[in-house]
């Protein structure tokens, strides 16, 4: 039974029977989706949320949104109209691997933030307390990269 039916009692039935068809609920409005096969279609293409929504639990949204646009005006800084296509490729090749990842240890995060007090709750507190504010090795992927360097081939 979802907690939420406990929120709604004494509600309509048909409220009732709309959240006790779910077979989980959400307290909070936080979505995501899993990464897309795809951003790019012939002369169009996506980027920030539109191509890789994620929960703010590595607070990376706006983040990545900016590194694609600056990906994307290098992509197409000297493309000619024919080379429109290819650019767009380059654009989206060059940032999905980086943004899945952030997606992915969004929702990850997201999971170990929340969980219900116990064993888990407790090593994952001690493990946050002893951190240091310096970035960990592990994340230097994250906070160390240079989108710049990407393009340092000619």
């Amino acid at each position: 039974m979802p907690d939420a039916l406990l929120e709604f009692d004494g509600w309509h039935p048909q409220v009732s029977a709309i959240i006790g068809a779910t077979d989980t609920t959400n307290r909070w409005a936080l979505y995501d989706r899993d990464p897309l096969m795809r951003w790019t279609v012939g002369r169009a293409t996506l980027l920030g949320d539109a191509a890789h929504a994620m929960l703010p639990s590595m607070a990376q949204g706006a983040a990545q949104a900016i590194e694609d646009a600056a990906v994307l005006a290098r992509c197409l800084e000297r493309a000619s109209r024919h080379e429109l296509v290819p650019s767009l490729r380059r654009y989206e090749e060059t940032r999905k691997p980086r943004t899945t990842r952030c997606q992915e240890g969004s929702r990850r995060n997201g999971e170990i933030y929340h969980f219900a007090d116990g064993e888990r709750q407790q090593l994952r507190d001690m493990s946050l307390a002893s951190a240091t504010t310096a970035p960990l090795p592990q994340n230097v992927w994250l906070y160390g990269h240079d989108v710049e360097a990407e393009f340092l081939v000619p």
